[in-house]
């Protein structure tokens, strides 16, 4: 449901939502028809986007949405049942019940059981407090700072269209289990974002920029907007005069954001363990086994405050902590939820998350970084390619988690010839397998960090954050 009223929106995230006798109530019924698990999970969302386009207010929509997820684990098999109408949820525990023994029945002989493993009990409640509640900001208040990227990004002839967006939200999630599971937990994100087109007479080309992470106002009061604006102009106007890029086999050197790209969708996708459990992750049965060079240590993090991909507990109410996916080129660890870590005896590590309370959790990456390196800059990068190029930033792409093959467009790229930087180039494409570029990492800056914000989707879409260092790979196919 979305409200207009924002006194209804802040109330309803305050204390609990789910009424602690429907809860306990649902659950014992569940038990009582024989279930092996049951758990229900609320999440309330409190809202706010706004557009600018050239500078004028397009849409502006606070926004509340709450949903709460059943979830019965029956005869070794899910059942499910969603709904936003969370007071008449223990009115359909039966069906529930009746649906996982019904998918229970078609299971093949090949599929195993559900089962699930062990994790600690907690009842408890974490509240991440922003510095500046984002509920508290008003409607001009966030035009006023879309608006200092809007007129820095604006600032020429050429450029003849902008948009600016905001978004930010305040999640809280209560989880009650079977086990004895009582959580409750919150916390803010806050996005700002923007795209410049420029035209003139040798075309047309677009540039986008993000900010923003885990926190309220004060994540983007902090960013030199201005400064981005310019920056999206400055790419963008440069695009217009570019040259095509080469293409052929040749040394590549990625920014933090192209090199956050990679190792979230060519890495971090195949480290996700329902997809190696359904036979679509080329990292299946390489637990343990070296897959890149020794430089190359990854983490997914979604304890690392201000990242966009964060969160205090997962969405099966495991504490979260870091996962060394690689450590020195070798593959230690995959991500997992319950399901997962019972099907190939691992320990639960926090990677269970769903989009929102109307979503059942799927196994989610949240920050994904490639720590630094030994290289002071980029300039100590390239000092010795004599031909090759830097790519910056992502248009998107392509992946096949399964063959392990990925293709990637940059924003914007420039020529490396004997040692430095000469020319801009555009509509470069990066493609490759994914080990063998892994392989091939020979270069990493020391300074690693998180890139822009950005959202995965997976038959949902989450929001996460990824980067790293400068990353300078040996050999890739550059077209």
């Amino acid at each position: 449901m979305v409200v207009a009223t924002k006194g209804s929106v802040t109330d309803l995230s305050n204390g609990r939502i789910l009424d602690d006798s429907i809860a306990k109530r649902a659950i014992e019924s569940a038990m009582s028809y024989g279930a092996e698990y049951a758990e229900l999970r609320l999440v309330s969302e409190t809202t706010n986007s706004v557009t600018l386009k050239d500078g004028k207010l397009e849409r502006a929509i606070p926004g509340q949405q709450v949903g709460v997820t059943m979830r019965i684990l029956a005869d070794g098999a899910w059942g499910v049942h969603s709904t936003s109408d969370y007071k008449s949820i223990d009115s359909q525990v039966e069906s529930t019940v009746k649906l996982a023994r019904a998918v229970a029945s078609r299971r093949t002989s090949k599929q195993p059981r559900v089962g699930l493993a062990e994790v600690p009990i907690i009842e408890d409640e974490i509240h991440w407090k922003s510095k500046k509640d984002v509920r508290d900001t008003d409607l001009q208040t966030r035009i006023d700072l879309m608006l200092a990227i809007d007129r820095e990004a604006r600032d020429h002839d050429d450029i003849v269209s902008t948009s600016t967006g905001w978004s930010d939200e305040h999640i809280h999630t209560e989880l009650l289990t079977s086990e004895g599971m009582n959580r409750v937990w919150s916390f803010q994100r806050s996005l700002i974002h923007g795209m410049v087109t420029a035209r003139n007479e040798t075309g047309v080309v677009s540039y986008r920029m993000r900010h923003g992470g885990e926190g309220g106002l004060e994540l983007i009061e902090e960013c030199d907007l201005g400064a981005m604006g310019e920056t999206a102009r400055i790419s963008a106007l440069r695009l217009l005069g570019a040259e095509r890029a080469p293409s052929g086999r040749m040394p590549l050197v990625a920014d933090r954001d192209l090199t956050g790209v990679y190792i979230h969708e060519a890495l971090g996708h195949p480290c996700e363990a329902d997809l190696v459990a359904a036979g679509d992750s080329c990292l299946e049965g390489r637990l343990g086994q070296k897959i890149g060079s020794d430089i190359c240590t990854v983490v997914d993090d979604p304890t690392m405050r201000g990242g966009y991909g964060c969160y205090p507990i997962d969405d099966e109410g495991v504490d979260t902590r870091p996962k060394n996916l690689i450590v020195n080129g070798v593959l230690t660890e995959y991500l997992n939820h319950r399901e997962t870590a019972y099907r190939y005896d691992l320990e639960p590590n926090g990677g269970a998350r769903a989009q929102d309370g109307l979503h059942h959790p799927l196994v989610r990456m949240s920050n994904t970084v490639i720590q630094g390196g030994t290289h002071k800059d980029l300039d100590e990068l390239i000092e010795d390619i004599d031909f090759g190029i830097y790519a910056c930033g992502s248009r998107g792409g392509q992946v096949d988690t399964g063959r392990g093959s990925f293709q990637f467009a940059a924003q914007e790229a420039w020529i490396i010839e004997n040692g430095s930087l000469s020319r801009p180039v555009k509509d470069v494409s990066v493609s490759g397998m994914t080990l063998e570029i892994l392989k091939n990492v020979d270069g990493l800056s020391k300074d690693a960090r998180l890139a822009s914000p950005g959202f995965c989707g997976k038959g949902q879409t989450v929001p996460v954050g990824d980067g790293g260092p400068l990353m300078r790979i040996s050999e890739a196919l550059v077209g």
